[in-house]
């Protein structure tokens, strides 16, 4: 594995978690976090049978797995009750 492609992934992230599109904010939160489960891979360096990176990969995907279909449910509520995807338009609930 190249040690080039875990930076891109996190700066590919980043820059689609600055954006205002929910959509893309959520595959930049789901890119980040492939790309930390790289790095924690690869920090095993030569050992392959070490189980703890991959115990703690393997958490950190279903917890990532959990956070996405959370934020995807919760903009697409969003998106079906006010009708709009950019998030500079959201306003506060005057209630």
């Amino acid at each position: 594995m190249s040690s080039l492609i875990p930076p891109l992934l996190f700066a590919a992230g980043v820059w689609l978690l600055l954006s205002r599109d929910w959509l893309r904010t959520v595959i930049g939160i789901s890119l980040m976090g492939h790309a930390v489960n790289l790095i924690l891979l690869s920090s095993a360096g030569t050992d392959a049978n070490d189980p703890l990176p991959q115990a703690l990969v393997l958490t950190a995907i279903v917890i990532g797995f959990g956070l996405q279909a959370f934020l995807l449910i919760l903009g697409t509520l969003y998106f079906r009750r006010h009708g709009m995807a950019d998030t500079d338009e959201l306003e506060e609930d005057p209630r």
